[in-house]
């Protein structure tokens, strides 16, 4: 059975700059990256002339761009999103992966009779994507045989290592999260689980792969945007410009984050999940 873990026990201020040690499970160099990034950037940008509605809530223009351009690699054949709202993360990953199978969860699907449709306003929900309106610590997809490779989505503001858990339990090895913020947030992200050392030492153990995407250029973040992130610092290009955030009152970026599970993590959860 996987260990539960909590609140961590060294919460550090709001404002707290992440340090080299807390960051030492990124497993990727993006620099080696920035050619085929600025290739990809402009695909997407491409893509958007034809994107569903204008999204001013949600997931951001750059963000979004991160999220495809990891669905495109990952190649899933089965997505699970938990937290979609009017679905452009939806839509996002609908033009990474066309033949996948998408299953979104949010509470919209079953109390959006409840809200004002006007003030909800257009929605990507084509008719082959399954909504439900359960959260995905209820769903269960421990059950389902699922193809390989499938991802899950977590951009539901829930507390990361509680859904890194239920991911493994679930059989989810692919697995991105946004809002990983390292300052203040609305939940706990594994910048905060991190200075604990034992849920660092787990997350050792059960984590092959840890991406947080870099923004596309240096840019000031978070929830005051009171974080500096170094960039990849691609070539400014005008057709790019809709990807920049950094001058905005709060930019896009939030440290979405892909995590690969080992796959030893599934051998002993099921094993002991077989003993008890």
């Amino acid at each position: 059975m996987i260990e539960r873990i909590g609140t961590p026990r060294s919460p550090q201020s709001p404002n707290h700059q992440p340090s080299a040690t807390e960051q030492i499970m990124q497993s990727r160099d993006w620099t080696t990256e920035t050619t085929a990034i600025a290739a990809r950037a402009h695909e997407w940008v491409d893509r958007l002339r034809n994107k569903p509605f204008i999204n001013n809530n949600g997931m951001a223009l750059d963000t979004a761009f991160y999220l495809y351009y990891w669905v495109s690699e990952l190649a899933p054949k089965m997505i699970v999103e938990s937290g979609t709202w009017r679905g452009f993360s939806t839509w996002a990953m609908r033009e990474a992966a066309p033949a996948a199978k998408i299953v979104s969860l949010d509470p919209i699907f079953a109390l959006g009779y409840c809200l004002d449709a006007t003030k909800i306003g257009t929605g990507y929900w084509p008719a082959d994507l399954e909504r439900m309106g359960t959260d995905f610590s209820c769903c269960g997809f421990e059950f389902l045989v699922k193809p390989k490779p499938s991802l899950v989505l977590f951009d539901d503001h829930q507390n990361k290592i509680h859904r890194l858990q239920q991911a493994i339990q679930k059989g989810f090895q692919h697995i991105i999260f946004d809002d990983n913020l390292p300052g203040e947030a609305t939940h706990l992200t594994f910048f905060h689980y991190l200075r604990d050392p034992s849920i660092k030492a787990w997350m050792e153990q059960v984590i092959e792969r840890f991406e947080i995407f870099p923004p596309l250029w240096d840019t000031q973040a978070g929830m005051h945007n009171e974080i500096f992130v170094p960039g990849l610092n691609i070539p400014r290009d005008p057709a790019l410009a809709c990807l920049d955030t950094t001058g905005h009152a709060r930019s896009g970026y939030s440290w979405l984050t892909y995590v690969k599970v080992k796959d030893s993590a599934f051998a002993a959860h099921h094993h002991n999940a077989a003993a008890s």
